[in-house]
């Protein structure tokens, strides 16, 4: 790649990439029927269970050096990576024979390696080349509006994809679409139940041709390539990696502030999202409909317009710590409110978790990108995705610890689905527990180690 600067015409190209590369590289068309499009395929629960580990230690171990290379080499060669293996994670599931086989897991297996290595080359890296981009025409001031496009599309994409992934995997639904227009038409139920992937498979092309046509916003600095900074190649890029890493993370420690918004939103995010895993299950023991799950994704989806909106009026207009307060009592709320499972109606409390991780993703962003500086961005943002996951996997852990101990103490009951939905509801009482403390913690760290804390009651300039 040249050393030459990108005309604007192609920084403005990088703008509308980032936008489409974030509506088509995470709206998909099986998230709706996730679990059960994994068992249907063949796999057993314990299989499902360990592919998920694989893809979170995937993601875990691959976050923070993705993060470090896109800064050495560029966030393009990053984003095209990711696109790429976005593309093979949908072709091994489009092709695989379904059934239960050993060969069907090990496919299986390399499409959750695809996916969390692809995941992990994404973060960071698409927010670095899009806000170096708008550095590039000297628009920074405009970056809250940029997110506040990219949440409203990337909304609508999930309501859309939400419903058409669920209506696509329904064979009676399909065939008797078909059935409409000639009685002879039947597709086969193993075909039907691979429509959703099909589908992400063909959003995957437009990601890879997006990505293709992006430029390099910073070409100087991304004019290494793997196979230039030294004899060992491969080696001397890891090598260079990791001393990228160590001197991002030594940068961070220096700049509280930016400590503080990664430390923030892991206590918001582990927690809401630690709801959002098992939000079936709730929906289940508040009676509502199976078949309506798929809508009420569609519609927590929608909420995201709105939470856009008032997400880039708190960033621009109040302090960061208003801010913490104000997400944190909406959290509060619904996790009080989960509490009671209140059949129905109990689905309002769910608002609260679901929104937090797009209200968390669009202040976490907008105050890390104001405040790092570009050698270091993507770097600095793959340890945000980093500590997000760990706060998403210490949650985990400490509710499999919880259930074990709250079926432990119910000896008394025999029945499992009893036992089993007792038990969950029980465990609904630790969530708003849990997160008082996290932000308990994560104030007082505050108030002890950030030198500059009046920054965060500080508004915008």
């Amino acid at each position: 790649m040249g050393l030459n600067a990108p005309e604007p015409v192609q920084l403005e190209r990088n703008l509308r990439g980032f936008i489409l590369f974030r509506v088509f590289f995470n709206a998909r068309f099986y998230y709706p029927v996730f679990t059960i499009l994994f068992l249907d395929y063949g796999l057993t629960l314990e299989q499902f269970s360990i592919l998920n580990l694989v893809w979170a230690l995937t993601i875990v171990l691959a976050e923070v050096p993705s993060g470090a290379l896109a800064d050495l080499f560029g966030r393009k060669r990053l984003l095209v990576f990711a696109s790429m293996l976005m593309f093979v994670e949908m072709a091994l599931l489009t092709f695989v024979p379904v059934g239960e086989s050993l060969l069907l897991f090990l496919v299986f297996l390399a499409n959750r390696i695809c996916s969390g290595l692809a995941e992990a080359a994404a973060s960071g890296a698409d927010e670095a080349l899009a806000y170096d981009s708008l550095a590039g025409l000297g628009r920074e001031s405009e970056w809250a509006s940029i997110l506040e496009r990219t949440t409203r599309y990337m909304s609508a994409a999930f309501f859309t994809n939400m419903i058409l992934g669920a209506l696509s995997y329904d064979h009676q639904l399909v065939n008797g679409a078909l059935r409409l227009v000639n009685e002879s038409w039947e597709l086969p139920v193993h075909f039907i139940i691979r429509l959703p992937v099909i589908l992400t498979l063909l959003t995957s092309c437009i990601v890879v041709f997006t990505t293709m046509r992006m430029a390099e916003p910073n070409p100087k600095e991304a004019s290494q390539s793997p196979q230039s900074v030294g004899n060992s190649g491969v080696w001397a890029s890891i090598r260079l990696s990791f001393a990228q890493v160590l001197d991002a993370a030594g940068w961070t420690f220096n700049h509280r502030f930016v400590l503080f918004v990664i430390l923030a939103a892991l206590a918001l995010d582990s927690v809401a999202r630690q709801f959002v895993i098992l939000a079936s299950e709730y929906y289940r023991i508040i009676h509502i409909p199976t078949a309506w799950f798929g809508f009420i994704g569609a519609g927590m989806s929608l909420i995201g317009l709105v939470n856009a909106r008032i997400s880039k009026y708190l960033v621009t207009q109040r302090s960061p710590f208003f801010n913490l307060c104000v997400l944190s009592t909406i959290l509060m709320t619904g996790l009080l409110g989960i509490m009671f499972t209140i059949p129905w109606f109990g689905v309002l409390f769910a608002i609260g978790a679901f929104s937090m991780m797009g209200m968390v993703s669009f202040q976490s962003s907008y105050y890390l990108n104001r405040e790092v500086d570009s050698a270091h961005r993507a770097t600095v943002l793959s340890f945000r995705g980093l500590a997000l996951n760990l706060g998403l996997g210490i949650a985990s852990l400490l509710y499999t610890l919880l259930i074990a101990e709250l079926k432990r103490q119910q000896t008394a009951i025999d029945d499992p689905t009893h036992l089993q939905e007792l038990t969950f509801v029980n465990s609904l009482k630790a969530f708003p527990v849990y997160f008082l403390f996290l932000v308990a913690l994560i104030t007082l760290l505050g108030r002890r180690f950030f030198a500059d804390f009046q920054k965060c009651l500080r508004g915008p300039a």
